[in-house]
Parts: C-alpha cells; structure tokens; sequence
C-alpha cells in the first residue's frame, strides 16, 4: 500500500525533477513552507507538521512530536525553503512522515539550494524519539 502512495506522489504532477524517488520508497522533494500546525494528542501522527506544495499538489509533512522538535532544534517558519527525505504513510498518500528536514536558502537565479542544517529524524529502525529498550550485549 506504500507503494502505491509514493508511486501517485512520484508521478502527480509533469515536473518530475522535483521529487526523486530514492532506493527503498524514500522521496526527497525540496519545497517552500506554507503553513506549520501541531497536531494535539489523541490524533493520528500528534505533534509537528508542516504544509507543502509538490508539483501543485498540497502534502502533510509528518516532522516529529514537538518536544522532539524543539530539543533538536527543528525550527521552520512559513516561507522557509527545506528539503525532505521521507515516504508517504500507508493509505494516505497525502501524508509524508519525514526521515530528515534541511533548512537552507534557495537562489532562483541560480536554481541552487543551499543547505545550512540537516536534522535526522527517523533510521531504518524507526522514529529517532522513541527510546529503545534492547540489552546491552
């Protein structure tokens, strides 16, 4: 089913360029923020989200719970330029849960993104927030 979500992302809109599909479903798009909201507890994905357009089409960027957030110095604000690497949620295509967030500038005379600050936000083992109870060997 998360395939079939990020093959609708990928090919959405005629501007290709814009999303990459990378090596395990992953999408890395660069967008501009339009708009920033906290989901509160007790609703699917609580916490920090951000809207986007890609392509024309409206994503829900899924970034981390808010305490995670603001201990790690995720800071965006409406108009801000980012680049996300993340997949589309099972059965809602319009939902990307971030892997990572990076902050920059980007010159249209150039057409160059230049990043100033990554921040990691899940591996391949899941959210970086929640806290993992295996022994120590």
């Amino acid at each position: 089913m998360v395939l079939l979500g990020l093959a609708g992302l990928a090919f959405a809109a005629p501007a290709a360029k814009d999303i990459t599909v990378l090596p395990g479903g992953q999408v890395r798009f660069d967008t501009s923020v339009n708009a920033i909201r906290e989901v509160p507890a007790g609703n699917p994905l609580p916490g920090l989200h951000i809207d986007v357009k890609v392509n024309g089409h409206a994503e829900d960027v899924y970034i981390s719970p808010v305490n995670f957030a603001m201990r790690y110095g995720v800071k965006v604000a409406k108009g801000d330029y980012v680049r996300i690497v993340g997949s589309a949620t099972a059965g809602d295509p319009d939902t990307i849960l971030a892997r990572e967030i990076t902050t920059g500038l980007y010159d249209p005379a150039h057409n160059v993104f230049r990043p100033t600050l990554t921040i990691y936000l899940r591996n391949d083992e899941g959210p970086l927030w929640v806290e993992t109870t295996k022994p120590i060997d």
